[in-house]
């Protein structure tokens, strides 16, 4: 069963390092990209994606509304906060606005592996358990 990731972030080297481990790592999944909220959202509209990691630093749309629509749109769908300027606050806020983790850069891959395999592990019970209505 193929599951859909979305990369969202400014830095075109943070999306490259992803995508590049996301493909060394998981075989079961397929990995798109977007470089701001805008592109992101037009890709959201467009696809269906099973996980978001979504960088709430980025010029253009605020990363907070993308997370909003994202919600409304999908409940389900799992979304991953990535920030190299985290505070307890923005933290707090983006898992007010339904963010499922977070991630701080510079990443520590051994966490990320470990986010990345329990959400896949969750989608695909969801998936199990709603046969295939996800």
């Amino acid at each position: 069963m193929k599951l859909k990731v979305l990369i969202v972030d400014d830095e075109a080297g943070i999306r490259e390092v992803l995508k590049e481990y996301f493909e060394s790592e998981y075989t079961d999944l397929e990995i798109d990209t977007a470089e701001n909220a805008n592109a992101a959202l037009e890709k959201i509209e467009n696809n269906v994606y099973h996980f978001i990691l979504l960088d709430i630093v980025m010029p253009g749309m605020d990363p907070f509304d993308l997370l909003k629509k994202v919600k409304e749109m999908n409940k389900l769908i799992q979304v991953i906060i990535i920030t190299g300027n985290s505070t307890l606050d923005k933290v707090l806020n983006a898992l007010e606005f339904g963010a499922d983790d977070y991630l701080t850069k510079p990443f520590d891959f051994d966490t990320l592996k470990s986010i990345i395999d329990t959400n896949i592990e969750k989608i695909i019970r969801w998936k199990t358990t709603f046969k295939n209505s996800l």
